[in-house]
């Protein structure tokens, strides 16, 4: 079922990574991505996406056979992302009870929260209306509203479905208050025993199983493919990058990244704007074959 002749794996995170500021990926990205291809490693996006969120701008990159999403909770063989034939060989779900709880804390908030299940996005009915206006940058509001299931009643629908949810995103807004409601709600739902809880971004917090992790998603990829963790590259921006980033025997921050995760990482690329994913393959191939 596995190609396992890989001379590496390189995990990349989307937003604020392979992606520009526009939400799209530079010829320059593309074109080292496709050498590295050809060079024998695997190349994998590592996303907080749902996998209906990743677009097929990085999906029909020639060579992308797999993608770890939902942090890590997920992940799927890509067969012909055209037509959506994909095959999920790896899951890490929450269960419904835990979704409830949460869910129920975050009535008390003014907040939008993002049930991920079987890689669509599902939000509440006010989240039509709420997304647009909590401040974030127009492409992340249509990539919010164009990916997502919409539904009057979130935590009935959750107690209905038999799949369970992969990942909770919980989207803020971006103001004083919505800042001061975020570490409200952190310091609500870190006291819930067995989840991840990290910020993906400026405006979200997001919540995993305590294993489901964009690290242990990456290195079970790499298990699967026969890769040593050794021969490991992860590149990211953000706090939930920062498993992968650790985890990684070359761990790379973007130049635009989080200062948390640019402590934590073994080197710091250009920015996103700037190239910087080409940059670390690059060094990273240059790491494996010299």
């Amino acid at each position: 079922m596995f190609k396992r002749n890989y001379k590496g794996f390189i995990g990349l995170d989307l937003d604020g990574t392979v992606f520009n500021n526009e939400k799209k990926i530079s010829a320059a990205n593309r074109e080292a991505i496709g050498e590295a291809v050809r060079r024998g490693y695997c190349v994998t996006p590592v996303t907080g996406r749902p996998l209906i969120g990743v677009p097929q701008e990085m999906m029909s990159v020639d060579g992308i056979e797999y993608a770890v999403v939902s942090n890590g909770a997920v992940i799927y063989r890509i067969e012909d992302s055209e037509r959506q034939k994909w095959q999920r060989i790896y899951e890490d779900l929450l269960p419904d009870e835990k979704v409830l709880s949460i869910l129920e804390i975050l009535q008390e908030y003014p907040v939008v929260p993002d049930c991920f299940v079987q890689g669509v996005g599902h939000m509440p009915e006010y989240g039509r209306e709420w997304i647009p206006r909590m401040g974030m940058a127009q492409v992340m509001v249509d990539y919010l509203l164009s990916g997502r299931k919409f539904y009057k009643d979130l935590m009935e629908y959750v107690r209905d479905e038999p799949q369970q949810v992969e990942k909770i995103t919980i989207n803020f807004f971006l103001n004083e208050e919505g800042r001061k409601k975020k570490q409200e709600v952190f310091a609500r739902l870190a006291q819930i025993e067995d989840i991840t809880l990290v910020s993906g971004a400026p405006h979200n917090l997001e919540v995993n199983t305590l294993t489901a992790r964009k690290g242990n998603g990456m290195l079970k990829l790499a298990q699967l493919l026969g890769v040593a963790p050794e021969r490991t590259m992860a590149c990211g921006d953000d706090g939930n990058d920062l498993d992968m980033i650790q985890k990684a025997a070359f761990g790379v921050a973007m130049g635009n990244a989080v200062e948390s995760l640019k402590r934590e990482a073994d080197f710091v690329t250009k920015s996103n704007e700037e190239d910087g994913v080409a940059f670390a393959i690059y060094k990273f191939i240059e790491m494996m074959e010299n």
